[in-house]
């Protein structure tokens, strides 16, 4: 029977879940509209109430990678609150380091960020209260300080047999031959669920990544004048193009590298997977490593490219596990 979940965990969860739910969705939007007129309105003036002597053109780009890197901080607090609700402890510190930051972030932005600050500190103290310690602990296989140590049982003599004909008096009779107990036929473990889901979304991500990269890959490289063309000629590309402050030809050559190295990377996304099929230890490793390159992909490719960052982080997560440590360890 399992342990029942405190208050505290299910509350800090939510909360922590629902907090980067909301916050992937506005940076979401955020970056769907970069660019905009809009947008370099309010940055200019921002930066004119700080008294800051900085364009908005040079300011851009920094800042739209302080966005990318936000909305993966969001949606990995998101899959953390998640797992930490299953009692995963690595999540259970990934949501808390995340909330953390939330927190102080907020409280640098001002009377604004007061509210969700408190609230992040909320989920924080939630998580680490004494019945979500305890509950950690259970769960993950360890007696809670507060439990003390579990008393130790040691087994009484069993029952003797009684004695049988020709067996002297006060003797112990031998137990009788048992077959099934002097099999030597070995069962090899079940596969851990955390291992299935791992595997399964890797692999699968891996194949659409590898199929769908190689097609568009192929038509960049050898359709790479029609492609500069529409770029000039469509009006929702040519924004586009303004709104990254390149050439179409440049663009097209950054995509093409891109797509390059998601190809890449979705190729040994497949060959960690297959690899890690076998239990090999190094395997785990491998498919982890793949996994984070994934990731950093895929922040890259964002929109396109959300799917499967949520998707690495819910290999890595599932890797991270006592389940699946232990599975691949005993190859």
């Amino acid at each position: 029977m399992s342990t029942p979940r405190p208050r505290s965990v299910t509350l800090g969860c939510v909360y922590g879940g629902l907090g980067g739910l909301l916050s992937t969705i506005l940076l979401f939007e955020v970056l769907q509209g970069w660019g905009s007129l809009e947008m370099q309105e309010a940055i200019d003036a921002s930066l004119t109430q700080l008294g800051a002597d900085v364009g908005v053109d040079a300011l851009l780009p920094t800042l739209r990678w302080v966005v990318m890197g936000l909305l993966v901080a969001s949606i990995a607090a998101t899959v953390f609150a998640f797992y930490a609700a299953r009692g995963h402890q690595a999540s259970r510190i990934g949501l808390s380091l995340l909330s953390g930051f939330a927190a102080v972030t907020f409280v640098l932005s001002g009377v604004a960020g007061l509210l969700p600050a408190l609230l992040a500190g909320l989920v924080v103290y939630l998580l680490w209260s004494a019945p979500a310690r305890e509950w950690f602990a259970v769960v993950n296989g360890r007696t809670p300080v507060s439990l003390g140590a579990a008393p130790t049982v040691r087994p009484g003599p069993g029952p003797t047999a009684p004695p049988g004909p020709g067996t002297a008096p006060g003797t112990v009779a031998p137990p009788p031959y048992d077959p099934v107990q002097h099999a030597h036929h070995v069962v090899a473990p079940a596969r851990p669920r955390p291992v299935t889901l791992a595997l399964s979304v890797a692999g699968i991500g891996s194949a659409l990544g590898t199929a769908a990269c190689g097609l568009v890959l192929a038509a960049l490289v050898l359709f790479r004048d029609d492609v500069v063309r529409q770029y000039g000629e469509n009006d929702m590309l040519a924004r586009q193009v303004e709104n990254a402050g390149m050439t179409p030809a440049q663009l097209v050559d950054v995509g093409t590298w891109l797509f390059a190295a998601w190809f890449a990377v979705s190729v040994l996304g497949l060959l960690a997977t297959l690899w890690a099929l076998g239990r090999r230890p190094a395997a785990r490793w491998a498919l982890l490593a793949v996994s984070v390159l994934t990731a950093g992909v895929a922040v890259l490719g964002v929109p396109i490219g959300l799917l499967w960052l949520v998707g690495s982080i819910v290999v890595i997560v599932q890797l991270m596990r006592p389940e699946a440590k232990e599975w691949f360890g005993r190859a």
